[in-house]
């Protein structure tokens, strides 16, 4: 319980982390045990399977007792994952981590939800992440993002694995869109999040490994923000659609030529100590 100015006892908030994955094996447990390892009670733990063929839906079983809800079927993506481990969870704030990812230590829960509460339960309330080489678990670098509008609209996103959302969100502005494969999360804040009031709070939430779909990618990611950005009414000429075009391709480019002269790592590890 923490005291408002008032002197009332406030209840911290009910965790709901939801986790989907398919065929993710290798990293799972890590993600599962990055949870239970937790020293915040209020948690209710959550894993979507899409019907994984390897030995994922074995590693979650053999941790079943700490998890308030598991289920391995085939779904329709990312977005149907995600709005399933909804629609099951009961939490007043919702944390989607993904199944190759992990929570940074196990204080990561509490100090998130006494922030909620010390910043007057926002909307949102996000961290930073620590992104990971997917092979040698080398941070590359810390993404901390102090999000604005026009960030926003040039196509940053909160890091998703840090991000609290507050379920009344999900009523007002409703869940993942299926049509979005990718950027589902980026369409989905988006859709409200303008008008609502986020919270950066600049503490290691989440270890993110590299390589994940939206990195693979790249060219699909463009597409889906553009359509996100269409279909909100954030791009309604064709003008406004070639002039972000152009912007992601200036910054393609920049990062191809630092990759081309070999100082793409050099820029990461720059970037990286001056978070520190």
């Amino acid at each position: 319980m923490l005291q408002t100015n008032q002197s009332q006892p406030v209840s911290l908030p009910r965790i709901s982390v939801i986790t989907v994955v398919r065929n993710g094996e290798r990293f799972v447990g890590q993600t599962i045990e990055s949870v239970l390892g937790q020293s915040y009670d209020n948690i209710e733990y959550i894993v979507i399977d899409g019907g994984s063929t390897d030995g994922t839906v074995d590693i979650v079983r053999s941790y079943e007792t700490g998890i308030a809800k598991w289920v391995s079927e085939n779904d329709g993506g990312i977005a149907d994952a995600f709005n399933k481990g909804f629609s099951f969870s009961t939490g007043s704030y919702l944390l989607f981590l993904n199944a190759d990812d992990a929570l940074a230590n196990p204080e990561v829960i509490k100090i998130a939800a006494k922030q909620i509460v010390e910043n007057d339960f926002p909307a949102f309330l996000y961290g930073d992440c620590d992104v990971l080489d997917r092979n040698s678990d080398r941070v590359l670098y810390r993404a901390s993002v102090n999000i604005s509008r026009e960030k926003l609209l040039r196509g940053h996103m909160i890091p998703q694995p840090s991000l609290f959302a507050r379920r009344s969100y999900f009523e007002k502005h409703g869940v993942f869109d299926l049509h979005f494969k990718i950027a589902m999360d980026y369409e989905w804040l988006i859709r409200g999040g303008l008008t609502e009031r986020m919270v950066h709070v600049p503490t290691l939430v989440t270890n993110v490994r590299d390589g994940g779909i939206s990195t693979l990618d790249r060219q699909r990611v463009v597409e889906e923000v553009i359509s996100a950005l269409k279909k909100n009414g954030y791009i309604s000429s064709g003008w406004a659609e070639l002039e972000m075009r152009g912007h992601y391709a200036m910054r393609s480019l920049a990062r191809s030529v630092l990759e081309g002269v070999g100082l793409y790592k050099v820029f990461l590890d720059l970037k990286n100590k001056a978070m520190k």
